[in-house]
């Protein structure tokens, strides 16, 4: 592909992915333009809290994004190292890292947030980003993160004030969140409570209500100034995301964990591969598919897995989590292995199945 570099590079969306895009062209020294059809960036997220997942690769995502991608950490970063969690027939089980599991952080508008730090980095660098704006057309090359296009899950939750102390709780359940999860983060004196939907949506209401009183029945909860918000999540493999000068990012390009929705780190490494195939004029296929693809796949068979066995695997998980070091045990089930290769034609088959699910 060959982008014409004295034009600015436009940009569809001003997401993690679409930003990350951004920043990195200007580090290089390219102009990029970025469109975002809401009057700010974060507009489908709420204030809630999210976990930028550290358990996949050696590298710690810090590190990932401050020295091989080039982002600053100017938002709230915060590292969990443990928690517990529960599934049906067990008590709460303690689980414990010896690095962090994942990295808190908040989404939406306001200060602090992932969204708002991407856009100051953007900004001062000299990307001009263009809001209420949607982009129609573009003369050099365009890179499209414009978010999820179906709900292949949802999420249904609220945030809330709390004078509890900083916990992290999962859990596995049908009756609280049908083939998903449920989770109470709380950091600082705030807190997010959702249930994660991959069935059943039109019974979310019930779902909800499930999930707060298993809380309220087995956490000392202290909710104060509680919103609402709901989300969703879009996952989907293709052979390429490019289309003529067009490259796909973010979960426009279906890059999602289609296990449990951690899909933050895929949005950045996707914009910044996007980015890099501009600047370097390389095949933006043949570097996702090294390294997101293999992800990407095993989260699938996971998923098929997960639903497949139902109470049984949430123990075994639980139980795997809380025996040994969780981020090995999760970095191992994310990783390919010959078991799951032969799985995947039938993950994959099965898939194709779930996404015309008229709920």
């Amino acid at each position: 592909m060959n982008f014409k570099q004295e034009s600015p590079i436009s940009i569809a969306g001003a997401g993690p992915a679409g930003l990350t895009a951004a920043i990195v062209l200007a580090k290089h020294g390219c102009k990029a333009r970025v469109y975002e059809i809401s009057p700010d960036v974060g507009h489908r997220m709420n204030g809630d809290f999210q976990g930028l997942e550290n358990w996949s690769s050696d590298k710690d995502i810090t590190s990932l994004l401050k020295n091989d991608i080039g982002i600053d950490i100017n938002f709230l970063c915060a590292p969990y190292y443990g928690g517990d969690i529960c599934a049906p027939g067990m008590g709460p089980l303690e689980i414990k890292s010896k690095k962090p599991i994942f990295y808190l952080v908040k989404r939406g508008a306001m200060g602090g947030s992932l969204d708002k730090g991407l856009k100051e980095q953007a900004l001062s660098l000299g990307v001009e980003i263009i809001f209420n704006s949607r982009l129609n057309f573009a003369e050099g090359g365009t890179i499209i993160g414009t978010g999820p296009k179906r709900a292949d899950f949802i999420a249904v939750g609220i945030t809330f004030d709390t004078g509890m102390k900083d916990l992290a709780t999962v859990v596995f359940n049908d009756e609280i969140a049908p083939k998903g999860y449920a989770y109470l983060l709380v950091n600082k004196g705030y807190g997010t409570m959702a249930t994660v939907i991959y069935k059943d949506y039109k019974n979310e209401k019930k779902y909800f209500e499930n999930m707060l009183n298993f809380f309220k029945n087995n956490k000392n909860l202290d909710i104060k100034n509680d919103k609402k918000f709901g989300g969703c999540g879009n996952f989907f493999l293709k052979d390429t995301n490019v289309e003529q000068k067009t490259i796909y990012v973010g979960e426009s390009a279906g890059f999602q964990d289609c296990l449990w929705g951690f899909g933050m780190k895929y949005a950045i490494v996707s914009g910044y591969l996007a980015a890099m195939s501009i600047i370097k004029n390389s095949d933006y296929d043949l570097l996702w598919k090294k390294e997101l693809k293999p992800m990407l796949e095993t989260s699938l068979v996971n998923r098929y897995l997960f639903e497949k066995f139902g109470h049984t695997g949430y123990r075994y998980l639980a139980k795997g989590f809380a025996k040994g070091d969780p981020c090995d045990f999760l970095k191992y089930h994310y990783n390919q292995t010959f078991f799951k290769n032969l799985i995947l034609p039938i993950a994959k088959s099965r898939y194709k199945s779930q996404i015309k699910d008229k709920n």
